[in-house]
């Protein structure tokens, strides 16, 4: 076998190779957002898994969930939801036959602590503060997200709503009419500088603070892009630079 290339049961008529590309990607294993690194069809076939999708961990356990064995499943059961970021279990996931638990592989494998040199972000399952993207401490009663808090307390991102920020700007720039090209470059579809959007409210809040709103703004998108390469499967210092890239315009 030829280093970087797999056979896989998802796609059994041809090879994957693994490659690394700028162009974000739909896992056809767990159906979720990917950028970087991702194994490929090399027949063209527009078929993408996440590196971790296409060699997962047959069984594993989480911090969060002490005394839970989580089984990788290819089909979960039907209208589930990821218990870290409440969006729904489409593909690939990891399942807790005793508690019933449903985890994306993406989600199961993020960090508990991402740590640029000057903003440290700590993964907590339940907090006690509201997001800085959606206003809430939940998303809605049947369903929580995990989130990443900064050490000093000051910024509190959901995991969901950093996926949902990350989605609104790839549609807006990437696609048009169901195909890849980037907008102009003066339409604004960066959703955390949008007057509808929560996170522009509480920064608007803080301008009564002198001195303190753009140290502020930075930590936030500094925060945002770094758990947006945790979230893709790819946390790279080019992935990074990528999806910062996204949100920067």
């Amino acid at each position: 076998m030829i280093y970087g290339e797999i056979s896989h049961s998802s796609h059994p008529d041809h090879k994957l190779k693994l490659e690394h590309r700028e162009r974000p990607y739909n896992c056809d294993g767990c159906k979720e957002l990917g950028f970087g690194s991702r194994y490929t069809c090399e027949e063209s076939c527009n078929f993408h898994l996440h590196k971790d999708c296409a060699s997962p961990e047959n069984t594993f356990t989480h911090p969060f969930f002490p005394g839970c064995l989580f089984h990788f499943l290819e089909i979960g059961k039907p209208d589930r939801f990821c218990d870290a970021c409440g969006r729904d279990i489409k593909g690939y996931v990891y399942h807790c036959f005793t508690e019933g638990w449903d985890l994306h592989p993406s989600c199961a494998l993020l960090p508990h602590t991402i740590n640029d040199g000057e903003t440290k972000l700590v993964l907590h399952r339940e907090v006690t503060s509201r997001c800085h993207r959606c206003g809430k401490k939940e998303l809605r009663k049947s369903a929580k997200s995990w989130s990443y808090v900064s050490t000093c307390e000051e910024c509190h991102l959901h995991v969901a709503c950093v996926k949902e920020i990350l989605l609104e700007n790839w549609e807006k720039q990437h696609l048009c009419d169901g195909k890849f090209e980037r907008r102009a470059k003066t339409e604004n579809s960066l959703a955390i500088e949008s007057r509808d959007s929560k996170l522009h409210i509480v920064l608007q809040k803080k301008e009564s603070k002198p001195g303190k709103l753009a140290k502020f703004t930075k930590m936030v998108k500094v925060a945002i892009t770094l758990i947006m390469a945790a979230v893709v499967g790819d946390p790279t210092a080019l992935v990074a630079t990528l999806i910062a890239s996204l949100i920067n315009h």
